[in-house]
C-alpha cells in the first residue's frame, strides 16, 4: 500500500473513530442557558406551520410574551423547527430525552462538517497535510465541546463549513449542478444564521472579478451565474419563514437587528466588567489569540504572512499583460484567498460596526475554519524547509499534549485556556458563563445529601434549565428556592456580569461554609456553599 493510501486509510479511520466518540459521549455535556429559548423557538416556528395549515398548536409551548416570538422570527430555524417536530413525532416527554435528542443532532451536523472540511483541505493540500488539518479541527477544546450543546454556534459553524465547500466547488467548476448545490447549502446556511451570506458573497464577488477580466468567461458561465442567484434567493425565502411576507424588507431588518444586536449585559473581560454593545475593539483578537492552541496560531501567523506576501507581489505586478494580470493564479492560490479574506474581513466588520459580542468568541465561531486552513497553510512552508522526522517530531507533542488535556479535563473542555491567558485567567476572563458545568454540582450534592430534598438556591443565574438533564429520580430531589434563608446550599458558576468575582467569592466563603469547588488548571469555576 503507497504512502497515499496509508494516509487516506488513517483520515478515515480518524473519522470513524471521531463518530464513534461523539456516539458514546454526547451525553456527558451539561445544559446551557440558551438551549431552553432553542426549544421553545422551534415550538414557535413549529406552531406556526400548524396555524398555517389549519391545525392545533401544541398547548404550553407557545412563548407568552410577543417580544420572543418577534425577536424568535429574526433567527434561523432550521436548527430548532427539525427538533420540535423530532420531538413530538418520537413521542419524547421527559426533559432529558429531548435535550440528549439536540446534544445529539448538534455533534452529528458537526461531525458531517468536518468531513465536508476534511474534503475542502483535499482540494488544497497533500493527504498528510489534510489529515493533520482535521487532527487539528479535532483537537480544538472549545469547538470540541461546543459541537454538543451550542445549538446555535456551532450548528452555523457546521452548515457555513459545507456551503463553503460547495461554493469552492462551484466557483472552481461552474456548471448548473453546482449552482444548484452551492445555492442550497448557501441558502440552509443563512437559514440558519443571517451570517451565511458570507459564502455566497463570495461566490459573487470571484465571479464578477472573473467577468470583468475575461469576456468568454461571462459569455460562457453568465446564465449559470444567474441561474445560481435566482436559486440562492428562492431558497433562502424558503427555508426562512420570516421573509415570507416581505422577503427584502425583512432581510435588511435582519441584517441590522445582528449587525449591533441590543444585549444589555455585560462581559467580565481583562478583569473588568464591560457592555457587551461597546466592546473594546481588541476583544474577539483577545479571545481568538487565549483559546485556540498556540501551536495552530504559529501556523496561522506564518500561513497569514505568506498569503499577504503574495498578494503584494500579485498586486505590484499587475498589469495589461494578461499573463501577469491575476491576484491568484490557479484554484490553490484562490483558496487561500478566500480563507483569507473570510477570516480578516469578518473581524474587520465586526470591530468597524462594534458589533454586539459576548460569551468569548463563540459568535465568530464560524471563521475558526478558516484559521486552521490557514495554519495549514504556513505547515505547507514549513513541510517544504524541513523533512518529515523533523515536523514529526515538532508536531506529535503538542498534538498529544491537546488530546490528553482534552480527555483528562472531559467533559470541561470549553474552559480551555493556553498560556498566553496567563496562570489565572479567571481574574481576566469569563470561564463557565452558560452553566454547562452545573450538571456536575447537582449530581455531587443529590450524590451527598441522599436522605433529603436538597434546597438550592442559584447565585448567578437562573435556574430554569438547571435540573433538565439530571435522571428524572432525581429531579425530584433538589428544589430551587429564590429566598436564600430557605436554602440548604448556594451554588454558583462564578458568572455575575456585576461586582468583581475575586471580592463576591471572597464574601461568600466568609460568610457560607465551602463544601466543594470545581477546580480546572488552577481556576475555580464552580462553587458549592453550605446555607443552613
Amino acid at each position: 500500500m503507497s504512502f497515499q493510501k496509508k494516509i487516506h486509510l488513517i483520515s478515515y479511520l480518524l473519522l470513524l473513530s471521531y463518530l464513534i466518540l461523539g456516539i458514546v459521549i454526547y451525553d456527558d455535556y451539561g445544559i446551557s442557558w440558551d438551549e431552553y429559548f432553542h426549544r421553545i423557538s422551534g415550538f414557535v416556528s413549529l406552531n406556526f406551520f400548524r396555524e398555517l395549515f389549519g391545525l392545533d398548536i401544541y398547548p404550553g409551548l407557545e412563548h407568552s410574551t410577543d417580544f420572543f416570538k418577534e425577536d424568535t422570527k429574526l433567527y434561523g430555524v432550521l436548527f430548532d423547527l427539525p427538533m420540535a417536530y423530532l420531538e413530538k413525532k418520537l413521542s419524547l416527554t421527559d426533559s432529558q430525552e429531548f435535550y440528549y435528542l439536540r446534544h445529539f443532532s448538534n455533534f452529528f451536523i458537526f461531525y458531517l462538517s468536518s468531513i465536508f472540511f476534511y474534503l475542502i483541505l483535499r482540494k488544497r493540500f497533500t493527504s498528510l497535510l489534510s489529515l493533520i488539518g482535521l487532527l487539528f479541527w479535532i483537537l480544538s477544546p472549545r469547538i470540541f465541546a461546543d459541537s454538543f450543546y451550542n445549538l446555535k454556534d456551532s450548528v452555523f459553524l457546521s452548515f457555513f463549513v459545507i456551503s463553503l465547500y460547495f461554493a469552492i466547488r462551484f466557483l472552481d467548476y461552474p456548471s448548473y449542478k453546482n449552482a444548484l448545490l452551492s445555492s442550497i447549502t448557501c441558502a440552509f446556511s443563512i437559514g440558519v444564521k443571517i451570517l451565511g451570506i458570507i459564502a455566497p458573497f463570495i461566490v459573487i464577488v470571484f465571479f464578477i472579478l472573473q467577468f470583468l477580466d475575461n469576456k468568454k468567461f461571462f459569455n460562457k458561465y453568465i446564465l449559470i451565474f444567474v441561474f445560481f442567484i435566482l436559486f440562492l434567493g428562492g431558497f433562502t425565502i424558503l427555508f426562512w419563514p420570516y421573509l415570507w411576507s416581505d422577503p427584502l424588507i425583512n432581510f435588511i431588518k435582519a441584517i441590522k437587528h445582528f449587525s449591533s444586536q441590543p444585549w444589555p449585559g455585560t462581559v467580565f473581560y481583562l478583569g473588568d466588567y464591560v457592555s457587551a454593545q461597546n466592546l473594546p475593539w481588541h476583544y474577539p483578537i483577545v479571545w481568538i489569540l487565549i483559546s485556540t492552541p498556540i501551536i495552530y496560531l504559529i501556523f496561522f501567523l506564518l500561513g497569514s504572512f505568506l498569503i499577504t506576501l503574495r498578494l503584494i507581489k500579485r498586486f505590484m505586478s499587475l498589469s495589461l499583460d494578461r499573463k501577469s494580470n491575476d491576484l491568484w493564479r490557479g484554484n490553490n492560490e484562490k483558496m487561500d484567498v478566500i480563507f483569507f479574506l473570510i477570516f480578516y474581513f469578518t473581524l474587520f466588520l465586526v470591530i468597524t460596526l462594534n458589533s454586539t459580542l459576548y460569551g468569548g468568541w463563540r459568535h465568530l465561531y464560524f471563521i475558526y475554519p478558516c484559521l486552521i486552513f490557514i495554519s495549514i497553510k504556513g505547515l505547507e512552508y514549513i513541510f517544504r524547509l524541513f523533512s518529515l522526522k523533523y515536523l514529526f517530531f515538532l508536531l506529535v507533542p503538542f498534538l498529544f499534549y491537546n488530546f490528553f488535556w482534552m480527555y483528562n479535563n472531559h467533559p470541561y473542555q470549553f474552559l480551555y485556556f493556553n498560556k498566553l491567558a496567563t496562570n489565572k485567567p479567571q481574574n481576566l476572563f469569563e470561564l463557565d458563563y452558560w452553566g454547562v458545568s452545573n450538571r456536575s454540582v447537582l449530581n455531587y450534592i443529590i450524590e451527598n445529601n441522599k436522605t433529603k430534598i436538597s434546597k438550592i438556591y442559584v447565585y448567578s443565574k437562573s435556574p430554569y434549565a438547571l435540573s433538565t438533564l439530571l435522571d428524572k429520580e432525581n429531579r425530584e430531589k433538589v428544589k430551587f428556592v429564590k429566598n436564600l434563608n430557605e436554602a440548604d446550599f448556594l451554588v454558583t458558576n462564578h458568572y455575575y456580569q456585576i461586582g468583581n468575582p475575586i471580592e463576591i467569592n471572597n464574601e461568600l466563603k466568609s460568610r457560607y461554609k465551602l463544601l466543594k469547588e470545581f477546580n480546572l488548571d488552577g481556576m475555580t469555576f464552580n462553587s458549592i456553599y453550605k446555607v443552613n
